[in-house]
């Protein structure tokens, strides 16, 4: 792939995650969090809101990384191999995870749930094939 084309595609995967970013306020309202989640003794709770914290900073970061510093992204140097690979794998297991290990008969089969997640797997899948291909750049 052209490094122009890639960059342009790496730098919308970063708007991509900062739009999730953002849109990440209304899951739990969606999948309606406050009721499961106050079943929950305090640690596990604690520590769901915890990983959820670390979750969506990793997000932020990617969106920041690849929409203010894609070219550090595609300089060839292992770093970036590194970090591309990383993100690939990160974006690679959620689509896996979706498919392969959620329980998704507890959310409400509404037409706004059903796009929102055609969305995000389109999402993932884009983010999961950008990043792959940033990565088999830095190493070609």
């Amino acid at each position: 792939m052209e490094k122009e084309l890639l960059n342009t595609a790496v730098i919308l995967a970063g708007v991509g995650q900062l739009i999730l970013v953002a849109a990440s306020a209304v899951i739990p309202r969606c999948l309606d969090w406050k009721g499961p989640l106050s079943d929950l003794p305090k640690l596990m709770r604690q520590l769901f809101w915890t990983y959820a914290g670390y979750i969506l900073a990793m997000h932020f970061f990617f969106g920041l990384v690849s929409t203010f510093g894609s070219q550090l992204l595609l300089d060839g140097t292992p770093q970036a191999a590194l970090l591309c690979g990383m993100m690939m794998t990160w974006w690679g297991v959620r689509i896996a995870l979706q498919f392969f290990c959620f329980d998704r008969t507890g959310i409400p089969r509404t037409r706004f749930n059903t796009l929102a997640e055609v969305m995000l797997v389109a999402l993932f899948l884009y983010l999961t094939l950008t990043y792959g291909a940033a990565l088999y750049f830095n190493v070609g």
